[in-house]
């Protein structure tokens, strides 16, 4: 049995964690319809079912890390790179100013809601693309992929 890299296990058990509590905290399809009002029903749709599957992929993903997988290691530096690519679709100006608002009104900013909004939704760009970045680059690695079953 191959031993597995301290990273992988870290990585596979956030992969874990982390889509486990997004499955628990997912908001329902009204929340959802509601701060994205913007999109057509049908558009809305499919971005709700693909939320819910980026969960699953997440899920699914640690466990195949965790078990050594090369064809999940692979799937998931193609995910990450389809992340990075799509960062401005998932993260939109309309759905953070939506969570922003209230927190805006309650404890205010030197900047205005406007600009509160956008630093927002720059840092989730940030943390997103950071981490898919930090994903292919380390399990792109010739001693990560190496311990993987082909």
């Amino acid at each position: 049995m191959k031993k597995r890299p301290v990273g992988v296990i870290v990585l596979g058990v956030l992969f874990i964690l982390t889509s486990l509590d997004s499955l628990r905290l997912m908001p329902g399809y009204d929340l959802y319809r509601q701060v994205n009002h913007d999109c057509p029903n049908a558009w809305l749709l499919i971005r709700f079912a693909g939320s819910y599957i980026f969960r699953l992929v997440g899920l699914f993903g640690g466990i195949g890390l965790l078990c050594l997988n090369d064809p999940v290691r692979r799937f998931l530096i193609g995910f990450s790179w389809y992340c990075l690519l799509t960062l401005p679709l998932r993260h939109t100006y309309s759905a953070q100013f939506f969570y922003s608002e209230p927190l805006y009104r309650q404890n205010g900013s030197m900047f205005s809601l406007e600009v509160f909004t956008w630093i927002a939704v720059i840092v989730r760009w940030l943390i997103d693309g950071v981490f898919s970045a930090a994903v292919i680059f380390y399990l792109s690695r010739a001693k990560v992929r190496e311990r993987f079953c082909p």
